[in-house]
């Protein structure tokens, strides 16, 4: 059995890596400098995610008022709930990708909630009954998360992973469906809350473990 003494020389003396192994890591470091990968401003990104977020929303919104499927007055008289669905997205989407830390993304959660909330509370009673089956809403709004969703994950690449930073994206992505709902669903507070919310839920979910199985470009915190 060594003594303490020894114990606390071998712990002293610093390890010996052999030249075969420098140089392999020494190669790997100067193969990682030559490739010259732009850097990614995370303020950019953050630009594009709310571009695909909110810009696919707009767009939405602006071909069913042309095609006649929603009227000037309707969209008018739901703007405060289509203005925070887009404020919601934003801040969901710059807390995802901030590297000031843990504080801005439980402000997007908290915000994401709230705004959730808002949504089944103003939602009012139906005038004319559905024609079409409940999980068409669900289906469509995760359809329409897709392009979102990829954006997000290719952004959240730029860091290491971080469970609160992935969910506040998958938060960011799930608005675009909602805004989506409030455009072309006229059912009731338990439809929003059981159809619309599920697929919100269900993209941040999905945001979440896709997240984790990639591989990030860079394990920046």
């Amino acid at each position: 059995m060594k003594s303490p003494l020894d114990i606390d020389t071998l712990l002293s003396e610093p390890p010996r890596a052999e030249p075969a192994s420098l140089e392999r890591a020494l190669a790997a470091a100067r193969g990682e400098l030559a490739q010259n990968r732009p850097v990614r401003r995370w303020r950019t990104q953050v630009a594009w995610m709310v571009a695909a977020s909110g810009g696919l929303a707009l767009l939405a919104a602006a071909v069913m008022v042309l095609g006649g499927a929603l009227s000037v007055a309707t969209l008018l008289a739901r703007a405060p709930l289509l203005a925070l669905l887009l404020v919601t997205s934003t801040v969901c989407a710059w807390a995802a990708l901030s590297p000031r830390g843990r504080v801005p993304r439980r402000w997007g959660v908290g915000l994401a909630m709230a705004c959730a909330a808002t949504l089944v509370f103003a939602r009012g009673t139906p005038n004319t009954p559905p024609t079409l089956p409940a999980w068409v809403c669900t289906a469509s709004h995760l359809a329409i998360g897709i392009v979102p969703l990829v954006v997000a994950l290719v952004a959240l690449r730029g860091a290491v992973f971080q469970p609160l930073r992935a969910l506040c994206a998958g938060l960011s992505v799930g608005t675009t469906g909602a805004f989506v709902g409030e455009l072309a669903c006229e059912q009731d507070w338990r439809h929003v809350a059981s159809y619309h919310l599920f697929a919100w839920a269900l993209l941040a979910l999905v945001a979440l473990v896709l997240s984790r199985s990639l591989k990030p470009r860079s394990y920046a915190p």
